[in-house]
């Protein structure tokens, strides 16, 4: 559920962070969305070509503003930005763009093992990270789990937190996973892990410390700074909020084989053109608390 009120946070000189809501919903994400766009379309002040707004990111409950304050004050930017609210109305027709990418994820994989080993050996022993994860969700086994996580498309609400990494929901609430982070957590995580938190799916795309269980590992690259292929010609990052992915479950040998073919740049990527996707589209949403939307979203 919304604020009644939207809250403002300074969050530097050129910055201002607004806060929609404490709870994630899908809802809640198209508000944060349909918000950045209002602002962002909304911005052309003064001279022509010079914008007030100069981006607008939205993620889960939030919306992040990078303003010019030589032309407009954040008071301004408050009352802007409670003018679109006012007139977004209903977003129950309103639609976003949105890619259906597929990303084939070795599950069960040799290298988060091996990242895991060394935590156990080196930090404390822990459980097993697939069987965590199946025992917390009430499945019977690892394919149990492999199953649950490569059926649902999985919503990007937000894409942070580090270059191109993506905070992911199932669009269909029945494939929630839900699970702790390490404690403490971990000092390195193999680049395209595939990790489970909280209520959320994420992919690293980079080695960084972290905390979600690891389930799998993609070869398929989703932070590019030199823009080799296609799909990061506009940028640097393959995901954009409002994508949806779909995993596909790959052998080791597949996934090795792949690796190569982005080695050699010729990867074919599996990304579908957008289309409109709406709220009417989806099925009831439920709210999904975790650390990481508390924390950082």
């Amino acid at each position: 559920m919304l604020y009644e009120t939207p809250r403002y946070r300074v969050a530097g000189e050129r910055h201002l962070l607004i806060e929609l809501s404490e709870t994630v919903s899908l809802e809640t994400n198209f508000s944060a969305i349909a918000l950045a766009q209002a602002l962002t379309d909304s911005s052309t002040l003064g001279v022509t070509g010079i914008r007030a707004i100069v981006d607008a990111i939205p993620s889960f409950t939030t919306v992040l503003v990078q303003y010019d304050p030589h032309i407009l004050t954040a008071h301004g930017l408050k009352a802007l930005a409670n003018h679109c609210l006012a007139e977004l109305g209903d977003l129950a027709a309103w639609s976003t763009p949105s890619r259906l990418i597929e990303i084939p994820v070795a599950y069960n994989d040799r290298w988060c093992r091996a990242c895991f080993d060394q935590y156990c050996q080196t930090v404390k022993p822990i459980e097993d990270n697939l069987e965590l994860v199946c025992r917390l969700n009430q499945l019977d086994c690892v394919e149990d789990l492999i199953a649950h996580h490569s059926t649902p498309e999985w919503w990007v609400g937000a894409v942070g937190f580090i270059a191109g990494l993506p905070t992911m929901m199932p669009l269909d609430p029945a494939f929630q996973l839900q699970a702790p982070k390490y404690d403490p957590p971990r000092t390195w995580t193999p680049k395209g892990t595939v990790g489970i938190g909280g209520g959320f799916s994420t992919i690293y795309p980079i080695v960084i410390p972290d905390g979600y269980q690891m389930i799998g590992r993609t070869p398929v690259p989703i932070f590019e700074p030199q823009q080799r292929h296609p799909p990061f010609d506009q940028g640097p990052l393959l995901f954009r909020v409002g994508d949806r992915v779909k995993f596909k479950p790959i052998s080791e040998a597949e996934f090795e084989a792949i690796e190569q073919s982005v080695a050699l740049g010729e990867y074919k990527f599996h990304i579908s053109p957008p289309t409109n996707f709406s709220l009417q589209q989806q099925l009831p949403q439920i709210p999904l608390p975790t650390d990481r939307v508390a924390a950082n979203l």
